[in-house]
């Protein structure tokens, strides 16, 4: 089988994960977008703030969880992208989830300004996708400082603090069409 886009596409809270992770799949013929947040929401009993340092076992259970979905997907031939809070500090689940899957694989950070994330995250309460989503400033200042310094992954950046999402959505899809910017894993 021929190989195909698996997009992760990560960011503080507030950076636009969701509306340009679904703009950048609706780019091409074939294609799905995990939305990973899923699966902290489908946990009934037992949930450890994410953000929280013992829920670190959870984050990589969750993670490894969305990374398996995707695979599924990308194996059947769908451009494929995972967006949420995939730091570079998960990176190594994806040896495992991919190791039979031919995929090309593209790790993008969206990263505003620190303002942006905060201003964004508020105002989330009315889009019914992010119905209990991360709103208190403390945690996304934690989450977005997890994001300032990515070391080798800071090519992996797009800074949309002063571009638009369409001009976003453009960087991104031009990316995955040709020049293999964000690609970590061939």
């Amino acid at each position: 089988m021929s190989s195909t886009h698996f997009v992760i596409l990560t960011g503080p809270p507030g950076a636009g994960k969701t509306t340009v992770g679904r703009l950048v799949a609706e780019a091409f013929e074939l294609s799905a977008v995990i939305e990973s947040d899923f699966f902290w929401a489908a946990i009934v009993n037992g949930m450890i703030l994410p953000w929280e340092p013992e829920s670190a076992e959870q984050n990589r259970t969750m993670i490894r969880a969305s990374l398996a979905a995707a695979t599924h997907l990308v194996a059947s031939g769908y451009v494929t992208v995972v967006e949420g809070i995939v730091g570079p500090w998960f990176l190594d689940l994806l040896r495992d989830e991919l190791q039979d899957v031919d995929a090309v694989v593209s790790y993008v950070v969206l990263r505003p300004s620190l303002e942006d994330c905060l201003f964004r995250s508020k105002d989330r309460r009315r889009d019914p996708r992010h119905a209990n989503a991360l709103i208190d400033e403390g945690p996304i200042r934690h989450l977005f400082a997890q994001f300032e310094s990515l070391g080798r992954h800071e090519r992996n950046v797009v800074d949309t603090s002063k571009i638009s999402i369409h001009d976003t959505v453009r960087v991104i899809v031009d990316d995955l069409n040709g020049a293999g910017n964000f690609v970590i894993a061939p």
